[in-house]
């Protein structure tokens, strides 16, 4: 039997007859009797018999039916399965993100796509920016969300927000009465961050050199800026930290003050070079620049 044969099959045992089945396929009555003869000539098997004026299933034909109900059963399911890929409501979305970053747009982000019903099964990797990009370019995972600058060709780069470096400071502390912050300020504090390397770190130091000012020394290295909040909400110290990623949550216990001079971080996204995106990369990147614009 051919997908032809199996179709009109099943169309006459759900309808009883050849007119129910031209009906549901919206065919002619000579055609679904057509193939209804080509296909008994090819199994070499009567499937209907016409009694009382009735057409009558065989043995044989409720015995091949079980097997017929199950291919419509899973063509049902695939169905079922495009419109939701169709509409970005399945798949998998995969998401690398600095450390960061993870705190900064995500959680949102993910509430906007279940938000509209999509039901993409999530994963996001917290790494370095280097491997987060190199995650994005072995086409490891659908999308990046990195600091730039980024240079590596494998990767396509889209800008999606600036922010600044600033200074998280416990509420109670005497440098909270400062309107901004600088080096000098931070010479005799205990300074929380991420790393040197980093891009906080980057961005602080190229600032300072520029001006011809000191570095602030990192005394206690953390992986995130989120943490070097919680950090100075228990007094340990000043934390260096991306404004962007941390304004989003409700943090009483301290005040920020902008860092001078002024260091500034691109906040970038960065997809497979030469992959076509999904419906839920789409969504969440759209979602993504919502909220930067916001």
């Amino acid at each position: 039997m051919n997908l032809r044969h199996i179709e009109v099959f099943y169309a006459i045992m759900q309808s009883g007859s050849v007119t129910g089945a031209a009906r549901l396929l919206n065919v002619t009555q000579p055609a679904i009797s057509n193939v209804l003869r080509h296909a008994e000539q090819q199994l070499r098997l009567k499937l209907f018999e016409r009694i009382g004026g009735r057409l009558q299933p065989t043995p044989e034909a409720y015995d091949l039916f079980p097997d017929v109900q199950e291919i419509f059963g899973r063509i049902g399911t695939l169905n079922r399965m495009v419109e939701e890929m169709r509409g970005g409501r399945t798949g998998r979305l995969a998401v690398a993100a600095s450390p960061t970053l993870v705190n900064a747009y995500l959680p949102r982000a993910i509430a906007r796509l279940q938000a509209l019903g999509a039901g993409a099964q999530v994963t996001i990797q917290a790494l370095p920016t280097a491997i987060a990009i190199e995650r994005v370019a072995r086409r490891e995972v659908d999308i990046g969300l990195v600091y730039s600058p980024v240079g590596d060709p494998g990767v396509i780069v889209e800008e999606l927000a600036e922010s600044d470096v600033g200074c998280a400071v416990h509420r109670r502390s005497p440098l909270a009465k400062r309107k901004m912050l600088g080096p000098h300020d931070l010479a005799t504090a205990t300074v929380v961050s991420t790393g040197q390397t980093t891009r906080i770190g980057v961005a602080v130091r190229q600032a300072c050199e520029a001006h011809d000012l000191p570095v602030p020394a990192v005394s206690v290295e953390v992986n995130s800026s989120l943490a070097a909040c919680l950090m100075a909400a228990e007094g340990v110290g000043v934390g260096l930290v991306d404004l962007a990623t941390v304004n989003q949550y409700a943090l009483p216990g301290i005040v920020f003050r902008p860092f001078r001079p002024r260091a500034v971080l691109h906040l970038c996204l960065i997809f497979p070079k030469d992959r076509p995106r999904s419906r839920a990369t789409q969504r969440f990147t759209q979602a993504l620049h919502d909220l930067a614009g916001a």
